[in-house]
């Protein structure tokens, strides 16, 4: 394992640091760099080596001790890498809030990560790390045109700094531009080769939601070359394999997101998924454990409509359906738009009926029926809706549509029939 030497003030000699025996008690590591003005950078890769071994508090503690106003008064001359530490406690605590889940500790993390990089400007304003690491933040608070603002200050300094493209990538496919994502991805692995396997992540991604699925699937595929435990690949992977709905895809499927939950029993889309599956072979009780510890995982709206719309559908088929009707209101209210996920709004529809909410349930099946309008099933529910307020012409009307589609449906035939005898 490699080592560090710190020089010994007024002597020829060094203090050898093993980084693979360093002290659990950060303090004492602490001591000798102060004691010994140590060069900075010896205190960064100090600091780096404890994040790689997990140990978060010592990791924490030498980067605050290191952006003190005592050490800041003595290497006021060293600013790249009193820069450097300063960006490091901002990343640290940027990422923290990104994955809290509580909204009160979230937007303390980010006020820390803030102040930090606050403080890196006014040591060097221009410097491209700091906009980056304030791009990353504004992306993590979802404040997505400031941190585009940020990345593109960079890129026009540099218009083949990774970090500022890769931001710049993220940035447009929250947008939805995923060709321009896409384009970005490509400089950013252009430019540098060897770059991490998150960048054909991210270019895995773009071809997905651009329907090239077998560009996707390469792609995902050589994340995991580079790295085998890469649990987003893995999860991308399975959901390719699951889409072809074919036995052999969906055995694949569900054995990567099994792996995938075994690396990180926390991610939400796993989770999901698993949910999912336990749903179809009758296993409530895991559906329900596992869409409850996605919920506490994530704040990602599409994710959190899909963990509460398995819940749903669980104590919907147990004819539970006061609670069917909660969750699935929490489902349709965390997108609050059809057209990502019309599933919960066919689901409240259907609970409302079985409570004799009529009126509510005809709103939805509408809101269903926009997305899917040559939907036999849902022609069927909402004619017989109108039947029911005697709104027979519309019922009729309706029918008749859902005939069109599916003449051979007996049930259309049938409801047709009743409408008529009621007219």
């Amino acid at each position: 394992m490699a080592s560090v030497y710190i020089p010994v003030q007024n002597s020829e000699e060094e203090v050898r640091v093993a980084l693979d025996q360093l002290p659990r008690d950060a303090s004492d590591i602490l001591d000798i760099l102060k004691a010994e003005q140590a060069p900075l950078d010896l205190w960064l890769i100090i600091a780096r080596e404890y994040f790689k071994q997990g140990k978060l508090d010592q990791f924490r503690q030498i980067l605050e001790e290191g952006s003190s106003h005592e050490i800041d008064e003595y290497y006021a001359d060293v600013r790249y890498e009193r820069i450097a530490i300063l960006n490091a406690l901002g990343a640290y605590y940027s990422y923290l809030g990104k994955i809290e889940t509580k909204q009160r500790e979230k937007e303390e993390y980010f006020i820390q990560a803030t102040k930090y990089y606050n403080k890196a400007s006014r040591i060097d304003m221009h410097e491209p790390s700091t906009w980056v690491g304030k791009g990353q933040l504004l992306l993590a608070k979802g404040e997505v045109e400031q941190a585009s603002a940020a990345f593109k200050i960079v890129l026009e300094g540099d218009r083949d700094n990774i970090s500022a493209l890769l931001g710049q990538a993220c940035v447009e496919y929250n947008h939805g531009h995923y060709m321009d994502s896409l384009a970005m991805y490509k400089r950013a692995l252009h430019a540098y080769p060897n770059c991490p396997g998150a960048v054909r992540l991210g270019i895995g991604h773009c071809h997905y939601k651009l329907g090239h699925f077998e560009k996707a699937r390469q792609a995902f595929k050589r994340v995991l070359q580079l790295d085998p435990e890469n649990v987003e690949a893995l999860v991308a992977l399975a959901i390719l394999d699951l889409q072809t709905n074919e036995a052999a895809g969906m055995r694949n499927g569900m054995e990567k997101m099994q792996r995938a939950f075994e690396l990180y029993p926390y991610c939400s889309m796993a989770l999901n998924y698993l949910a999912n599956h336990f749903f179809f072979t009758g296993q409530h009780f895991l559906v329900e454990q596992l869409t409850e510890t996605a919920l506490a995982v994530t704040n990602h709206g599409a994710t959190k409509s899909h963990s509460y719309y398995n819940l749903a559908r669980s104590y919907h088929s147990k004819g539970d359906y006061e609670t069917a009707s909660r969750y699935y209101w929490a489902s349709v209210k965390e997108t609050n738009n059809p057209n990502e996920f019309v599933f919960p709004y066919y689901g409240l529809g259907q609970v409302q009926l079985k409570l004799g909410e009529i009126k509510n349930a005809l709103s939805n099946f509408e809101k269903v029926l926009e997305v899917y309008p040559d939907s036999s099933e849902t022609l069927k529910v909402i004619s017989h809706i109108y039947a029911q307020l005697g709104l027979t012409d519309k019922a009729q009307e309706l029918l008749r549509k859902a005939t069109k589609i599916d003449p051979r449906d007996a049930q259309v035939i049938k409801t047709g029939a009743n409408c008529l005898l009621e007219l």
